[in-house]
């Protein structure tokens, strides 16, 4: 079975594509990083509220993959 390439996929495709990706990138240790809301639930961009600070503010990926989605070609 062969990988199947971003610009002839589905759009749910797309989006689950754009979301690995996006885990990849954006886990950038403890001031960004990607884990789920709660076990088992979807994964989050968690990101520090404000400097000096130990709450995180979170992100849903799957949101994000489907606004980048749209502003792809």
């Amino acid at each position: 079975m062969t990988s199947q390439s971003f610009a002839t996929a589905r759009i749910a495709e797309r989006i689950r594509m754009i979301e690995e990706a996006l885990k990849k990138v954006l886990d950038r240790g403890p001031e960004m990083s990607v884990e789920p809301f709660a076990a088992g639930e979807a994964m989050h961009l968690w990101v520090i509220a404000t400097p000096y600070d130990d709450s995180r503010t979170g992100y849903s990926l799957h949101t994000i993959a489907r606004e980048l989605e749209v502003l792809l070609p």
